[in-house]
């Protein structure tokens, strides 16, 4: 009796994420983050039908021309900065929770998605990327005639 599919599928999310962290964290090109409040760090989600797969990213207080997205084979990079709005004068922080500067996200597009026909809109702070599957061949066993 083997490992049921749905715990092969989850061991292979936890591996991408696992993989991310490290790479995240041991990336030398990776941009210093020029805030107070902590790194800014975008959260996303990823989700999917049987036609097309979706990423949300939140990005509150940043304009579509703060933003680059840019894909390289099957790996998607978010990047750009959310710079500090000048303030008034004479006014003082009591309490500065917000995050600011530059960030980056490296995704890995799950499954086989069209990233030629990659598809990005931002609106009201999210990022809306939609990618329409292609027929993924790998894995599909088909008979080979021998001569």
């Amino acid at each position: 009796m083997g490992i049921p599919e749905e715990s092969l599928q989850r061991l292979v999310v936890l591996r991408r994420e696992i993989d991310r962290i490290f790479r995240d964290f041991f990336d030398p090109d990776r941009p210093e983050v020029l805030t107070q409040g902590g790194p800014l760090n975008l959260v996303l989600d990823i989700f999917e039908t049987d036609t097309e797969i979706f990423i949300e990213v939140e990005l509150p207080g940043v304009t579509r021309d703060e933003v680059e997205l840019s894909v390289l084979r099957d790996v998607l990079v978010i990047e750009g900065s959310k710079p500090r709005r000048s303030t008034e004068g004479g006014r003082e922080h009591i309490c500065m929770e917000r995050t600011y500067g530059r960030f980056r996200r490296i995704i890995e597009i799950p499954g086989a998605g069209d990233t030629g026909s990659i598809q990005a809109h931002m609106e009201e702070g999210v990022l809306r990327i939609r990618l329409p599957k292609i027929e993924d061949r790998r894995g599909q066993r088909r008979k080979v005639a021998i001569a």
